[in-house]
């Protein structure tokens, strides 16, 4: 895809996650009830074992690295089948409904308390995940359209495969990259900053 096409992805993007952001606020508040029950997200008890958590970082890092590259793997996989198109855009369509549920119920729960353990619990490995997230979202489109529509009528953006992998190679690697940083700093510096910020709940 040229700069041009991309442009267009991203306010798709864009309009889809804001879209369904307000779908996740709309379902947090008709469900609060039972989402945010004694049970519930973001509930007392599971608040007060974050206090006193103690984190093995060694164990905690393989589990986040396991959890973040089983899902960059499978969008690898899918963006060369048919379903590459639709899983892309799933995606968007998922973390936004999460992200207005998680925001509301942290809310509805602990009022302006809830954004700083929502910014808490973001920082500051979503500085480097989140745009990671997007350029592997970009990958995966640019490959899916590369299996599925250039060689149809469809003029690629290189001239040859061999540029074309040679380009997707070294991006692909430096998405990775910025997702295993993310994850160190998910992993060894965010737990400590959690534990700070659940003390004044």
């Amino acid at each position: 895809m040229n700069r041009a096409e991309k442009n267009g992805v991203y306010r798709i993007w864009l309009y889809l996650f804001l879209g369904s952001f307000l779908l996740g606020i709309l379902i947090m508040n008709m469900g609060n009830e039972i989402l945010l029950g004694d049970t519930g997200i973001f509930n007392t008890a599971s608040m007060n074992r974050l206090k006193y958590i103690e984190i093995n970082d060694g164990k905690f890092f393989a589990y986040v690295l396991r959890q973040r590259m089983s899902g960059c793997i499978t969008l690898l996989i899918l963006s060369t089948t048919a379903l590459g198109l639709i899983s892309v855009y799933g995606v968007v369509l998922w973390q936004g409904t999460i992200t207005g549920m998680l925001i509301t119920a942290a809310v509805i729960r602990y009022g302006i308390k809830g954004l700083l353990l929502i910014l808490g619990g973001m920082f500051p490995h979503q500085c480097l995940l989140i745009p990671g997230s997007i350029m592997l979202l970009g990958w995966c489109l640019e490959n899916y359209y590369w299996f599925h529509r250039y060689g149809k009528g469809t003029v690629p953006y290189f001239r040859s495969r061999r540029q074309q992998f040679f380009h997707q190679g070294i991006l692909l690697l430096w998405i990775l990259l910025v997702m295993l940083i993310g994850c160190v700093l998910e992993s060894y510096v965010n737990p400590i900053l959690i534990s700070d910020i659940v003390k004044i709940f």
